[in-house]
């Protein structure tokens, strides 16, 4: 996660090098918004048995958090809402580490063993559990590793020269795309042809496959339908594509419940970032490609800016390389300290569920 600070229980220092009494005044001003969602007082602060500082202490520490650029208000007398930043220490000093607790756990353990299914053709339960397990969003995509290799090639012919390929991935995804070649062929150098296909390219990532194909075909491929034709499927087949990926969204209801989302504006904006799936692979493959986990604030990405949005995301593994990602969407007030561990767990546990034996038919 891009994140930086070190304890749970408000930390030593923050990503601004906050003092400990500047971190705690702002983590009860977050944790305030968070839950209800209006501009908070110093009154309401300094009332806190956590805050431990006397109203006139609060009020001098949030005007320096306001010079700072971390909390904002409409007009003098009003209260303070947290900006962007704001959010972004609040996240890198206090919810980085915080452990999932011991009864949810157990719970999410429970349901993830009772809902155990054949990854590789249902995906949808995860981006469901996700979102009952938060009460946002929960998405799941599958791959997100460009580099993901190849397990397995079949060719199905449709009638004349249009083919239907089949290409089963390492990490369980099938992508399935109707080609259309120069001639018609019969089923038998349909048949040898996929063959080859597969022993040519398995093991290899869509990235790179056409390339390794060209590199080594020769007489083998001529005994295989022909070297050209080959090559020419594995273009039309292997072509990338964000729109390739899986997608799935669950829980869309519980943002539409939410105030935040109670403007016409806002509320356009929510629906454009959930329906357009293919800007949501494109920003998770950006954000997870050094991280296993990220979280994503406001206009800090351009497809939460516009809803005022949060993201969470966490990558789940099959044999050492990234099989997908998992995570919710939501208002940028959620629950960060509540919402990452259970994020983190699921996507832990997806791990272990791939990389069991006979996992991918449990």
């Amino acid at each position: 996660m891009r994140r930086a600070g070190t304890a749970c229980d408000y930390g030593e220092m923050g990503a601004m090098q906050l003092t400990r009494r500047e971190l705690v005044v702002l983590r009860e001003v977050v944790e305030t918004y968070i839950q209800r969602g209006e501009a908070v007082a110093s009154t309401q602060v300094a009332c806190s048995p956590r805050v431990g500082l006397s109203p006139a202490t609060v009020r001098s520490v949030m005007a320096g958090l306001e010079d700072q650029g971390l909390l904002s208000r409409r007009h003098p007398s009003a209260g303070c809402t947290p900006t962007d930043l704001c959010f972004r220490v609040y996240v890198d000093s206090v919810v980085r580490n915080c452990p999932l607790p011991a009864r949810r756990r157990h719970r999410l353990a429970t349901r993830l063993a009772g809902l155990r299914r054949d990854l590789v053709e249902d995906l949808g339960w995860v981006a469901h559990l996700v979102a009952e397990s938060t009460d946002e969003a929960g998405v799941a995509v599958r791959p997100l590793d460009e580099q993901s290799s190849v397990r397995a090639i079949s060719l199905i012919g449709l009638g004349g020269a249009r083919v239907l390929g089949v290409v089963v991935m390492a990490d369980g995804t099938v992508i399935k795309r109707v080609v259309v070649l120069r001639e018609e062929l019969s089923e038998r150098s349909l048949q040898e042809m996929a063959n080859f296909l597969t022993h040519a390219i398995a093991g290899r990532g869509l990235a790179n496959a056409v390339d390794e194909l060209e590199r080594g075909a020769g007489s083998a491929a001529e005994l295989a339908a022909g070297g050209d034709r080959a090559l020419e499927v594995a273009r039309l087949l292997l072509a990338q594509s964000d729109d390739e990926a899986e997608v799935l969204v669950a829980g869309a209801e519980h943002l539409l419940a939410a105030n935040d989302f109670s403007g016409v504006e806002r509320f356009r904006s929510l629906v454009g970032v959930l329906e357009n799936r293919r800007r949501i692979v494109r920003e998770w493959r950006r954000i997870l490609e050094d991280e296993r986990t990220q979280v994503i604030i406001g206009r800090e990405s351009d497809v939460t800016a516009s809803g005022n949005l949060g993201m969470v995301a966490t990558l789940f593994y099959r044999d050492g390389r990234p099989a997908g990602a998992l995570g919710v969407v939501g208002p940028r007030r959620m629950d960060y300290r509540r919402i990452v561990p259970v994020v983190e767990y699921i996507g832990g546990r997806l791990t272990k569920m791939l990389e069991e034996p006979g996992a991918e038919h449990a």
